[in-house]
């Protein structure tokens, strides 16, 4: 039986992955709320991932991604999305794997089901819907908190 998880290159096998957090609020009226006012808008986006290791070879991410969205016409808020996803992982062979490449290897994962979700919830959410670009993860910046 094959597992849909993992195949023979990766370096990781998703356990688990659920939605911790969501949030979405539309503060239009009704009559705010149509397509004259939902185009050329400001799309405000934040995205922060938190690493935390465990016993095991086993790791979580807990990938953060907001979404502020705001008209250019009249400055007002359309949406705000802000979205917790987590992950469980396997480390598949050795050890000697750094944070760094697991979190990238985490996130290409991790990612198909946040797009999903955000796609979704916008286009539902009587407001603009969102269609989101694959990003590359290894071009992020590393940042402590």
């Amino acid at each position: 039986m094959s597992n849909v998880n993992v195949n023979k290159n990766d370096i990781i096998k998703l356990i688990k992955s659920f939605i911790q957090d969501l949030s979405f609020e539309n503060p239009q009226s009704i009559d705010e709320n149509n397509s004259g006012n939902n185009n050329n808008n400001y799309i405000d986006v934040n995205m922060n991932v938190v690493y935390k290791p465990y016993n095991n070879n086993l790791f979580s991410l807990n990938f953060k991604y907001i979404l502020d969205c705001s008209s250019k016409k009249n400055k007002k808020k359309l949406f705000n999305l802000e979205l917790d996803y987590f992950g469980l992982f396997q480390v598949l062979g050795e050890n000697n794997h750094n944070q760094k490449l697991l979190t990238e290897e985490g996130l290409k994962f991790l990612f198909p089901f946040v797009k999903e979700i955000i796609e979704n919830i916008t286009r539902r959410g009587g407001s603009i819907p969102i269609i989101l670009n694959e990003i590359d993860f290894s071009l992020l910046k590393k940042t402590n908190h």
